[in-house]
Formats: structure tokens, sequence, C-alpha cells
């Protein structure tokens, strides 16, 4: 079990990657262009079809019908 000085010790590590990989990151969008980002979108890949049991179906419909549901009157 790790102590309290090395748990905050950890958490400060951990927390100063995790900025300086937000910067990176950051840095890296800035730095590309329309045509990059179009070709990176474009070899993104599934391994396979997304699973539904009738592919016709979406139950957008039943979707709806839940979040639509009249309330009741209040009195």
């Amino acid at each position: 079990m790790m102590s309290n000085e090395d748990k905050e010790h950890w958490r400060k590590v951990y927390h100063a990657r995790a900025e300086a990989l937000a910067a990176v990151q950051a840095a890296e969008l800035a730095a590309m262009t329309d045509e990059e980002a179009l070709r990176q979108i474009k070899s993104l890949s599934v391994p396979e079809k997304p699973w539904r049991e009738n592919p016709e179906y979406s139950g957008l419909v039943e979707q709806q019908a839940l979040f639509h549901r009249k309330r009741k009157p209040q009195q």
C-alpha cells in the first residue's frame, strides 16, 4: 500500500504528464492541415460492421416516444 506522500507524488507526476500530453496534442492539432485531417479520418476503419438484429430498424421511433411522453397534468 502506498503512503500518502507516495500517492501525492504520483498524482503530481501524473497531472504534469497529462498536461504535457494535452499540450502536445493541441500543438499537433493546430499544425494539422485540412487535407491531413481528412486523410486521417478516411484512414479510420471498423473491424466489422456494427451488429443490429434488423439493419433496417434503428429504434428511433421508440426512443422518441420515450423522450416525448406527455406529462400528466398537475392538479
